[in-house]
């Protein structure tokens, strides 16, 4: 792994000096291993030991170049092994993340000071180089469902002001980065609401934005129009985006807001999707390789819709207390609801949890105790409160961890009870059998039935489903209708049937 950027000058340790800088040299000179946990670590230890060294600022900068590479290449390492793990991550792999994201951090700060002393040689670079830390910070603490690192978002504008501040360069090299346009891609990932995605969609969404975040909009004045969809900073607050609609900044403070929209960003992801819903692909139209993909266009179309226009809350919240038992995964699910077992441990197989507040299409809860890696949004749970005999399948929402081993979590109601299915798709020829979920109708959002599926499975619309009801088993037809829910995990679609029930219908 290279240890320098290309076009890094060299660090003379004797010009420089100090025991502490020359053993950050030594260990910057040494081959990074292939563990991103403890490399992670060894940056964040070695920059704080640069933080001793005695050395002037421009010299410093230079090292910060180096450091700058070494963490990127870290967190490419890192990002799959998080993307890879269900909340609460894994306390070595959230430390090793939560570690580097200040790593990250400290190193934008740094380069902020070197700018403000003009201390770099190109300084548009070094702005470069430090909205690229924070945006990769950023990403890391997505991943781990964590707030963003403290000093985030106060260095991202005093960045942008900086950067603005500088003349503009004769000549900007290819493939350079630029600190307003990764400043407009922090805004635009932020407005996509992380704690609602999962991984995949959250890195698809950031392929599109890094094409096209240069239209999101970013002004001083203060809109006019479409309150709806504009937010607001304050450089001398450590805020993200706050809703305009919701609260109004300080007047007082009218030099230091900052406006930004992605109602322009929503209009062209509409236009994209627009295009390949009349007969285009995003080959031929040029377009982010993601929306290829008809899984992701459904998530974009959401995701247009938030971009256009703040979202608000349908139902109100009850602040409530309980505690309820979750049991998580279409798998684990489909395996109790089959066995059919009054009498199982509800103890052993689920999570405990604590009800915080409630609305009447979903449920607010935290952790209490349990094992790691095992939810994100988009996954199914089946949840009961404790002693009872009822439970209800939701889906999950969203989820924070903001400290190791502790989860919030918000999950959607989907059903009132369900029953373990056997679905036999018949593909010229070939059987596909395949494990489900049959959801009864849930009033006042879904008249039919529906079937829960795991994701991309689908083979055709007709179909032959079993499942147990009462004391019967029941066979028959069935035909998918409309695609009602879409989750990395499952599909969830209404189905119409004509079934014929029966005893003894023999095992799959």
């Amino acid at each position: 792994m290279p240890t320098a950027s290309p076009d890094s000058t060299p660090v003379a340790p004797k010009a420089l000096g100090g025991a502490a800088l020359q053993s950050v040299l030594d260990w910057l000179n040494t081959p990074a291993t292939d563990d991103a946990g403890a490399h992670a670590h060894g940056l964040a230890s070695h920059l704080a030991l640069l933080d001793t060294a005695v050395l002037d600022p421009a010299a410093r900068a230079r090292v910060l170049d180096i450091f700058h590479d070494r963490a990127l290449a870290c967190a490419q390492m890192l990002k799959p092994d998080l993307a890879a793990s269900g909340l609460p991550v894994g306390e070595q792999t959230y430390r090793a993340g939560l570690s580097l994201a200040g790593v990250l951090m400290r190193l934008a700060a740094g380069y902020l000071d070197a700018l403000q002393l003009k201390a770099v040689h190109r300084p548009h670079r070094a702005a470069g180089h430090a909205m690229q830390c924070l945006l990769e910070s950023y990403t890391l603490c997505v991943l781990i469902a964590a707030d963003a690192v403290p000093g985030t978002w106060r260095t991202a504008l005093t960045l942008l002001v900086h950067q603005r501040a500088m003349a503009t360069p004769l000549a900007q090299s290819a493939g350079r980065a630029d600190a307003e346009q990764m400043f407009r891609q922090l805004l635009a990932l932020t407005l996509a609401q992380p704690p609602h995605l999962s991984p995949p969609e959250f890195f698809n969404i950031g392929d599109y934005v890094r094409a096209y975040s240069g239209a999101v909009q970013i002004q001083h004045a203060p809109p006019h129009r479409d309150l709806d969809s504009w937010f607001w900073l304050d450089d001398g607050h450590d805020e993200g985006p706050i809703p305009l609609l919701r609260e109004k900044p300080d007047p007082e403070r009218a030099g230091h807001i900052l406006y930004c929209s992605c109602q322009r960003l929503g209009q062209m992801l509409g236009h994209h999707l627009d295009q390949i819903d009349a007969g285009g692909t995003a080959a031929d139209l040029h377009l982010p390789a993601c929306l290829g993909q008809p899984r992701t266009r459904r998530l974009m179309r959401g995701l247009q819709a938030r971009w256009m226009a703040t979202p608000r809350r349908q139902h109100a919240r009850r602040e409530r207390q309980g505690a309820l038992r979750m049991l998580i995964g279409l798998d684990a699910i489909w395996t109790v609801l089959d066995r059919r077992d009054a009498a199982m441990d509800w103890e052993q197989h689920t999570t405990g949890w604590t009800l915080l507040n409630d609305s009447p299409n979903g449920l607010a809860l935290r952790m209490d105790s349990g094992p790691t890696e095992l939810l994100r949004p988009g996954v199914p749970v089946l949840i009961k409160n404790a002693g009872s005999r009822t439970w209800m399948i939701c889906v999950v929402r969203w989820a924070r961890s903001n400290r190791h081993g502790e989860v919030d979590a918000g999950v959607e109601l989907l059903s009132h009870g369900a029953q373990a299915a056997t679905v036999v798709f018949n593909q010229g020829g070939r059987r596909d059998v395949v494990r489900a979920l049959r959801l009864p109708p849930l009033a006042s959002l879904r008249p039919h039935p529906a079937l829960m599926l795991p994701t991309g499975c689908v083979g055709s619309t007709d179909l032959m489903i079993a499942h147990v009801a009462g004391e019967r088993f029941r066979l028959g037809e069935a035909r998918l209708s409309m695609l009602d829910l879409q989750t990395p995990v499952f599909d969830l679609y209404e189905i119409s049937e004509n079934g014929s029930g029966g005893r003894g219908l023999p095992a799959s």
